[in-house]
């Protein structure tokens, strides 16, 4: 290994980083699962020592013989050549110090009541529209959930973000009258946009699973474990965040419409949780076929590896959203 180049070590360390889900241990070492034997951790590659070693079934290939393993080839000139034609989705977690001095202090507009508060046809309108999205009223409105009755928010449905119980965001859902569908709060009211935010974040500290949608009505109707990104776009701030959290599965049920990006998502978190992908009925979200339909489809799935993973974009990539 002493006569290859930085950069050739360095698409070492990626491939294994990607292909095992390997991460950086100590002194030179990166831990990951045996591909030999499958225990969790037992696996230590050195590229600097040109060592490889299970410490649980004794098998120890160089790094070269092990991508020689893993891609099924004889020689080492087709390892080297697979290496040096790879292209990679794997996502490497950086941990950034993104500023949020300039978060402000967030308000629920003026004229918001609690869903279970006034007996007028506005009020009545807006218990309706939740109702029939499939909500129970009281438990929505301990979430906070409210309606705007008056200014530019009359005739939205209020649903506020919170962080430690601090209301960081809220999105205006139109249920009655003339307006944009969505009137969420500018970024001037916020100081930060909503690509900073997660929608029930709290979850990710909470429970050892997650149902990450993309807007708060389908994770609302996860329950207390759904979280949402605010859009099929998903930040890199986002996508750390769930990173760095204790959170251990993380189950993708983006809109049937953004499937690409849902398996895009997935190649960030994979390296770091157990990730799910779920295929809902073309037209349909969360919220219009129901939890225990959704539940459904999350349980005939198996949570994916990198190679699965990877067939899964193939597979999109050659028949778009009709598979």
């Amino acid at each position: 290994m002493s006569n290859l180049t930085n950069e050739f070590k360095g698409k070492l360390k990626k491939y294994f980083h990607v292909k095992l889900g390997a991460f950086t241990y100590r002194h030179g070492w990166d831990k990951c699962k045996c591909p030999y034997c499958g225990r969790d951790g037992k696996f230590g590659i050195n590229i600097s020592r040109n060592r490889c070693n299970c410490f649980r079934c004794g098998e120890h290939p160089s790094p070269i013989q092990l991508v020689m393993y893993l891609e099924s080839v004889d020689t080492y000139a087709e390892a080297i050549k697979i290496l040096n034609q790879a292209k990679y989705d794997g996502y490497i977690f950086k941990e950034e110090k993104i500023e949020l001095k300039s978060r402000k202090d967030l308000y629920l507009p003026e004229g918001f009541k609690l869903l279970t508060v006034g007996n007028s046809e506005l009020a009545k309108s807006a218990r309706n529209y939740v109702t029939k999205r499939g909500f129970n009223v009281k438990e929505v409105a301990m979430s906070g959930w409210g309606y705007g009755t008056q200014g530019k928010y009359f005739g939205y449905l209020i649903i506020p973000f919170h962080e430690n119980g601090k209301l960081v965001y809220f999105n205006a859902r139109l249920f009655i009258g003339n307006g944009p569908k969505y009137n969420n709060p500018d970024v001037s009211d916020t100081g930060l946009g909503k690509s900073f935010i997660i929608y029930n974040k709290d979850a990710l500290y909470m429970y050892k699973t997650v149902y990450l949608c993309e807007g708060a009505i389908n994770a609302q109707t996860m329950g207390e474990k759904g979280i949402a990104s605010g859009g099929k776009a998903i930040s890199r701030y986002q996508v750390n965040e769930i990173i760095k959290s204790p959170v251990e599965r993380v189950i993708i049920l983006f809109d049937p419409d953004a499937k690409d990006r849902a398996i895009d998502l997935a190649f960030k978190l994979i390296n770091y949780k157990k990730v799910k992908v779920i295929f809902l009925p073309e037209g349909k979200d969360v919220n219009d076929i129901g939890k225990k339909k959704t539940m459904k489809f999350i349980y005939s799935q198996r949570y994916l590896d990198y190679q699965e993973l990877l067939k899964l974009k193939l597979k999109y990539l050659q028949y778009g959203k009709e598979f």
